[in-house]
């Protein structure tokens, strides 16, 4: 899943930032984006698993809900934003929609803001549910 949100957010060709490959934190635990803002960095996908059906006496019958998500991070300098700074938050957030992931069920994108010295950092964390 990590893979093809990397994938879908180069095919945006986001004008001014970077993409990168790497995870957003180095061996340390310092976050990349904070060190090279306007580059995109997406971190790993984390799963959750909900039981939406049970059958007795046969667990391998039974149905579940699975949410897997990836959490993207972006930094800007915030008292000189870039001009089209909103116009990729939205780019970004449309792209749960570019994502391929069979069986989705459900495709959301939450989006938080929050301020780090004199950098905005937009944590966008994509959802995606399917049945199991």
């Amino acid at each position: 899943m990590r893979q093809a949100v990397v994938e879908a957010i180069k095919r945006l060709g986001l004008t001014g930032y970077g993409v990168s490959s790497e995870l957003p934190y180095d061996s340390s635990g310092t976050s990349l984006y904070i060190k090279n803002p306007k580059r995109v960095y997406v971190d790993n996908e984390q799963s959750n698993e909900e039981p939406l059906f049970l059958t007795m006496g046969s667990p391998s019958a039974d149905v579940f809900n699975t949410t897997t998500a990836v959490t993207v991070f972006i930094a800007v300098d915030a008292k000189n934003k870039p001009a089209n700074y909103d116009t990729t938050l939205r780019q970004l957030r449309d792209m749960k929609n570019d994502i391929v992931w069979e069986g989705s069920t459900s495709r959301t994108v939450n989006i938080e803001q929050l301020f780090e010295g004199d950098l905005l950092i937009s944590e966008l964390t994509y959802e995606f549910t399917r049945i199991t």
